[in-house]
């Protein structure tokens, strides 16, 4: 393009493809929005499986305590 840059007929040739260039910057635009919406709702719905399995976690941890204390308390009973 630099080596056409005193050509006219090239210039108005840009020049009649512009609407193109308009059109394109749009879509390349609305992509662009299109990604930011997307990645936002994938980090959204990656938190809440977080959230739901530190939940899971948190109460196997806590039946398991209560098991093992169980245990605990049913091994001193048999003991005395």
């Amino acid at each position: 393009m630099e080596s056409q840059r005193e050509n006219f007929r090239f210039l108005g040739s840009m020049l009649r493809s512009f609407p193109l260039f308009k059109y394109g910057a749009f879509l390349g635009l609305l992509l662009l929005i299109i990604d930011f919406i997307w990645s936002w709702r994938v980090n959204n719905a990656q938190q809440k499986e977080n959230e739901a399995l530190v939940l899971e976690t948190n109460t196997l941890k806590a039946k398991v305590y209560d098991l093992q204390e169980a245990a605990k308390d049913k091994g001193t009973t048999t003991t005395a």
